[in-house]
């Protein structure tokens, strides 16, 4: 489809117009190249940075200030963080533009206004204002930006054409090389920080705590969540002469709030009354905010008979989290568990699968588990997920609890026949899982 010029390091290509109809957008998109998509990277690192989304929004004369930027890291929180954000602001009457990654249905969920997915359409009509700028930079020899650099850069271009009075950026991976910090913030945040992405940001939490807290800006606002981050944070944050916060568990925060999203709340709270730009949140505001807060692929129940717990959980604390309400729906009362449960299993081939599954052991009794290759090129084989499992059960747990689908047909049929039996079900291990789950468990009951 494209030409691509040779004795670039990262290859120069002639950029075609956008498609006419809304429906081949995402095709024209993913031309483009997709860090997300090739994780875990080798050499590729060193084309990393913000200098190509910089660029671009320089050619689009994109200009953020007059609006209140806020920049959010971590490896779990992000996206919870954002939507109590919005919740937050927008209950004030505030005009807020969102964008996270990934997304569970469709790429139009990770550009909001307002708190609604922009259409397909309305982004086609952006991406055509934005094109000139494109052939500007590639007629100047700038470097092609990647789909994360255009799609920054798009939802900037949407944001302020629907004058949008706060922008939300979620850092899509890492910190200070990640195409969200050509924008600068007003306020940084960092939410929890855990295992993940090592081959990038550093083998330890520490580490990889240092590299993200690296956004900091000097002179302004950095909050840090509550957590084994927080010391490596805010050192991090005093070295970039940052105005670091760390943000403590906040009483306005209702009781029935989970511990997770007390700290996302929290930080989020911390991070919005920073000076004098908004009068703090009533405990009444927070309250309505929690009821009015949607958290899809989160610790989210899914209606049926019986419901589904589904949640992307793909780090060591989040699998902890998961557990533990795993747990809680395994029991009756106060009784103890009375049945194993059943869990349908799919992870990347980046994340941690030892240690995150680790958390799973802790279930007593041990559940049934069916491993499932997410269908995306990261996808951990069912099989390789499986063996993992083994390698940490005994051979008689394994070879009763380990179930391997064939495919995610498969995987849901298997569910259904162990909630026929009136089995407690749940499916984990990544957002993609997530997605795919939802909308397939969301058909079969609207069916």
């Amino acid at each position: 489809m494209w030409r691509r010029k040779t004795g670039e390091r990262t290859p120069m290509i002639d950029i075609p117009p956008p498609p006419e109809n809304p429906l081949e957008l995402e095709s024209w998109l993913a031309s483009f190249t997709n860090w997300e998509k090739q994780l875990p990277l080798g050499k590729e690192k060193r084309e990393l940075g913000p200098t190509r989304c910089r660029r671009l929004l320089d050619r689009a004369q994109l200009d953020t200030r007059g609006t209140r930027v806020f920049q959010i890291a971590g490896s779990k929180g992000k996206g919870s963080t954002v939507l109590w954000l919005e919740t937050l602001l927008s209950e004030r009457g505030l005009s807020v533009g969102a964008t996270t990654s990934p997304h569970l249905h469709s790429l139009e969920e990770r550009i909001r206004i307002q708190q609604q997915p922009v259409p397909f359409q309305r982004l086609l009509k952006a991406l055509k204002t934005l094109y000139p700028a494109l052939l500007a930079g590639q007629s100047l020899g700038d470097p092609t930006p990647t789909f994360f650099d255009l799609w920054t850069v798009l939802f900037i271009q949407l944001a302020l054409e629907e004058k949008c009075e706060v922008i939300l950026l979620e850092v899509g991976l890492g910190g200070p090389l990640d195409s969200t910090t050509a924008i600068p913030h007003d306020v940084g945040i960092l939410t929890t920080v855990d295992l993940e992405h090592r081959e990038l940001l550093g083998d330890t939490i520490e580490e990889i705590a240092a590299e993200k807290s690296k956004i900091s800006r000097s002179g302004f606002p950095f909050v840090i969540s509550q957590g084994q981050h927080q010391k490596t944070a805010l050192e991090i944050a005093e070295e970039k002469r940052a105005l670091p916060i760390l943000a403590k568990l906040d009483s306005r925060i209702p009781d029935s709030v989970p511990t997770h999203q007390k700290i996302n709340a929290s930080a989020a709270l911390a991070a919005l009354e920073v000076g004098d730009i908004y009068q703090a949140w009533s405990k009444e505001e927070v309250q309505q905010a929690w009821d009015l807060l949607e958290l899809p692929g989160r610790l989210e129940i899914i209606p049926g008979d019986p419901p589904l717990l589904l949640d992307g959980a793909h780090t060591p604390a989040s699998m902890a989290a998961f557990a533990e309400a795993f747990q809680k729906r395994r029991k009756s009362g106060d009784d103890e568990a009375s049945t194993k449960g059943a869990i349908v299993l799919g992870m990347l081939s980046d994340k941690e699968p030892l240690l995150t599954l680790q958390h799973l052991l802790d279930l007593e009794p041990f559940p049934d588990i069916c491993t499932l290759t997410v269908p995306t090129k990261r996808g951990l084989s069912a099989e390789e997920l499986a063996e993992v499992l083994k390698s940490m059960l005994n051979n008689e747990i394994a070879h009763h609890s380990i179930h391997i689908a064939k495919d995610p047909e498969s995987a849901q049929e298997w569910l259904i026949k162990k909630a026929a039996i009136g089995e407690p079900i749940a499916a984990t291990g990544s957002m993609y899982l997530a997605g795919l789950v939802r909308n397939s468990w969301l058909d079969r009951n609207q069916a």
